[in-house]
């Protein structure tokens, strides 16, 4: 039996550096890389998906296992919105190879609102996040996890940990941003700047995003929501790398 070409599916809360994953995916050349396609039916209320026009999630999920079934496919989707038709469809969980990522709370969620001051707590994503782990852990199916914070510090090593957790070869090329990139990060730019301006995977590493008066106060009490969902991730999943 011929085994199916690859689809690898890269779950991330929002401000987790996960676009500059992507972009060092798209680098690589073997894999068709799909953006954010479960984030943009829930914002815009429809996506195309290689030619494929989905207006829900089933549709979206229907969309990919058929473009995955001539060539590899990877897919990065961020968490800000919920993503809550995975359980109910464990065909398109067996589907995909799983990676979670993550970046420590207190800096996703400033990040986060400085881009969208006005963003709900749920929206700082480790809550829907922590749902889709669950998902694919209760399934019985490996859920690698990246760490932000990691990839930053030396990106060679967390894409190495990903490529052996995943099954596929590592690229070192693959770090250097050399291609323009992907036309699908048009539609929402203005949150892909850094991965877009970058020439590296790692090179532009963002500190702590600064706040003033009761924006502050808002980031605190949210990343005190966030933290349980992130031990819950990191201990689930291994986070500690030695």
């Amino acid at each position: 039996m011929t085994e199916q070409p690859m689809l690898l599916a890269l779950w991330s809360v929002p401000r987790s550096r996960s676009t500059a994953f992507e972009r060092a995916m798209y680098e690589r050349g073997d894999f068709l890389v799909i953006h954010e396609p479960f984030s943009r039916v829930s914002d815009f209320g429809e996506v195309d998906v290689e030619g494929r026009t989905c207006t829900t999630q089933d549709q979206v999920m229907a969309a990919l296992v058929e473009v995955a079934a001539d060539r590899p496919v990877f897919f990065k989707d961020t968490t800000d919105f919920r993503i809550d038709g995975l359980a109910a469809n464990p065909d398109f969980l067996k589907r995909c190879r799983h990676a979670a990522m993550y970046r420590n709370p207190g800096d996703t969620v400033r990040s986060h609102l400085v881009m969208q001051a006005d963003a709900p707590s749920e929206a700082m994503g480790f809550g829907n996040l922590w749902e889709i782990v669950s998902a694919v852990t209760d399934a019985g199916l490996p859920m690698h996890l990246v760490d932000g914070d990691r990839l930053a510090d030396g990106p060679e090593a967390e894409m190495r940990r990903y490529c052996e957790a995943v099954g596929i070869a590592f690229v070192a090329e693959s770090l250097a941003f050399r291609r323009e990139p992907p036309a699908s990060w048009k539609a929402t730019g203005r949150w892909h700047a850094g991965a877009s301006e970058s020439n590296a995977l790692g090179a532009s590493p963002a500190g702590k995003k600064k706040l003033s008066g009761e924006l502050e106060n808002i980031a605190l009490a949210f990343e005190q929501d966030q933290l349980p969902y992130y031990e819950r991730i990191r201990e689930t999943l291994g986070g500690a790398v030695a």
